[in-house]
């Protein structure tokens, strides 16, 4: 496995909508591609990574929360390839949630994302699921999400206001 280098805002692959994934899921490379996702996240700490991320404009993401020292109290969830996901808002209850993006690095903001979603994709080999994610899961799901529609954090922000560095979130927000 690779870590993959991980584009930057300003990116403009990060602003586009990406195609469906079809037959190349089946595929040695696409496989692979998956592993380096896995192992970028990983690597970088993340809660997810988005393929537009790594320049890859697919439909497809990965996100795992376990033991992650940027996310030390949220709730675990295990790890999730999620290709062709879909978001359907179950509650209309939205929470703060301070998020912060590999594509913005060392940079936190707050905005609002739904509390509970169904989320539907297809695994790496091929598999339809279907689960209800609530909180944090939720959140990441509805940033990845994001990443693959070309919007990212700063764009469902409703101020500025608390765009912030993340020494200045830990010492002011926190």
């Amino acid at each position: 496995m690779a870590v993959l280098n991980v584009l930057k805002m300003g990116n403009p692959l990060l602003r586009k909508i990406s195609t469906p994934v079809g037959e190349e899921l089946k595929t040695p490379d696409f496989q692979q591609t998956i592993d380096n996702m896995i192992a970028t996240m990983r690597f970088q700490d993340g809660a997810g990574i988005a393929a537009p991320q790594v320049g890859i404009l697919k439909r497809v993401f990965t996100m795992e929360v376990i033991q992650n020292h940027r996310y030390p109290n949220k709730t675990p969830f295990p790890l999730y390839v999620a290709i062709n996901p879909e978001i359907e808002v179950i509650d209309n209850t939205r929470v703060d949630s301070w998020e912060g993006c590999l594509s913005i690095p060392n940079i936190r903001g707050k905005l609002k994302r739904y509390k509970r979603i169904l989320f539907t994709a297809t695994d790496r080999h091929g598999n339809s699921f279907q689960e209800e994610l609530s909180d944090f899961a939720a959140i990441v799901a509805q940033h990845e999400l994001d990443h693959l529609n070309g919007t990212l954090l700063i764009d469902r922000m409703d101020s500025m206001e608390t765009l912030t560095f993340q020494e200045e979130y830990d010492k002011y927000w926190l």
